[in-house]
């Protein structure tokens, strides 16, 4: 398990991290229409890996992907700008 780290306080956030041997750019945007954060992940050249994916509690956002990367989920209460990365966490998984 790893926990990737997420700025509360930011309605866009952009950043990078290493799972499981795979570098992964992360971008997640607030959504003030529907009040929740939207995730797309890309691998290091830019291939999307997910695009568009809502953050909710305990949703893995690489469900149904099958792209060998194990499972990132949000724990904790729902994200809001601000309460992001301090009543949640999200977590990476590695494949069983």
């Amino acid at each position: 398990m790893k926990t990737i780290p997420l700025r509360a306080g930011d309605a866009f956030q952009r950043f990078g991290v290493t799972l499981g041997g795979t570098y992964v750019q992360f971008r997640l945007r607030w959504s003030t229409r529907h009040s929740y954060f939207t995730v797309d992940m890309r691998r290091a050249d830019g291939t999307p890996i997910a695009l568009g994916r809502g953050l909710h509690p305990s949703i893995n956002l690489l469900a149904g992907l099958n792209v060998g990367l194990g499972r990132v989920v949000l724990e904790g209460e729902a994200p809001t700008i601000r309460n992001l990365g301090i009543t949640n966490k999200l977590r990476w998984y590695e494949d069983e």
